[in-house]
């Protein structure tokens, strides 16, 4: 008979799942993407090799990839190193997982992502276990310094999104705002997709130096402002695509329709708000109080990707 205190049951915690394609970096500027890679082949053989071929010692912050098998998946979980020296201490290059090295507590030396692979389209979703956790550039670090694909063959990621964006600008009427957050920098980039606010950030940069700036358009309303709407619009357009691809830090605007009465209807949008993304309660611990926080989050992944499967699949032609 059950005893008459209270049982704590499992606890819970919310994250946010991104979703990321892995892509073949070219340059600064460009990525292209590439035929879908067997990742449950590639973890297999990454699952056998001892840690030490899964450390990558970077400049700055040093990167752990164990393979995870949760329901007859391999998934990937990625951990950084907080404090290095700590990690000197009890890093052995002989042992073949973190789980054999003596952590009196592994929460507090190692940072924790969750990475898990779908089925097509070099398609990824992430769970960062805090906001220090390991990123998706992280994870592109980690695939190249250990050389997982091939010698020579770098990989980057770019964040898997929704075209609804570009499909309202093209059934909108014309633009009445648009304001961009962007990093002069980035004037390259701007200018290889057609933008004319490379032009503004050049002059910028020359003038003040390195660093972000918000412009805002704004075209009036009168009759012979028409071309400056348009204008505007087509600007819109590539911002959204710059937007897709991190070129541009923020970008918000106000689409204007005319309703069949000729009355003129504004949206206020949100160009970020473009990528696919969802929160999930994760379980840290089951009813018994044992840890499964791991295949939790892997299972949240897999459930929501399944829920965007349609839209996710469009988006890397698959």
């Amino acid at each position: 008979m059950a005893g008459n205190g209270s049982r704590s049951g499992p606890k819970v915690r919310e994250r946010t799942i991104n979703f990321y394609e892995i892509v073949k970096y070219v340059n600064f500027s460009t990525n292209e993407r590439m035929i879908h890679a067997d990742w449950q082949e590639i973890l297999e053989a990454l699952a056998s090799v001892p840690l030490r071929e899964r450390v990558w010692e970077g400049p700055e912050k040093t990167l752990i990839g164990e393979v995870m098998r949760v329901d007859g998946q391999n998934h990937l979980k990625l951990m950084l190193v907080r404090d290095q020296d700590s990690w000197l201490d009890v890093y052995n290059s002989q042992k073949d997982t973190v789980g054999e090295l003596q952590l009196e507590d592994s929460a507090q030396l190692l940072e924790t992502s969750i990475v898990a692979f779908l089925p097509y389209g070099n398609v990824i979703g992430l769970i960062q276990g805090s906001t220090t956790a390991p990123t998706p550039g992280g994870f592109a670090q980690w695939l190249n310094g250990l050389k997982i694909l091939a010698d020579g063959f770098t990989v980057d990621t770019e964040p898997m999104v929704s075209r609804e964006i570009q499909n309202l600008i093209n059934q909108s009427a014309e633009l009445d705002r648009i304001s961009v957050k962007v990093h002069t920098n980035r004037a390259d980039a701007l200018e290889k997709r057609g933008s004319k606010l490379s032009s503004v950030l050049r002059a910028v940069k020359e003038e003040y130096g390195s660093m972000v700036v918000t412009v805002i358009l704004q075209p009036g309303r009168a009759k012979d402002m028409a071309a400056g709407r348009a204008a505007v619009r087509e600007e819109a357009k590539v911002i959204a695509e710059a937007s897709d691809n991190n070129e541009v830090r923020s970008a918000t605007g106000r689409l204007v329709y005319i309703e069949a009465d000729d009355k003129r209807h504004g949206v206020d949008v949100d160009f970020a708000k473009q990528k696919i993304t969802a929160k999930r309660h994760i379980s840290t611990t089951s009813e018994d109080g044992s840890p499964i926080r791991n295949e939790s989050a892997v299972r949240a992944i897999v459930e929501v990707a399944l829920e965007h499967e349609a839209e996710l699949r469009k988006i890397v032609e698959a």
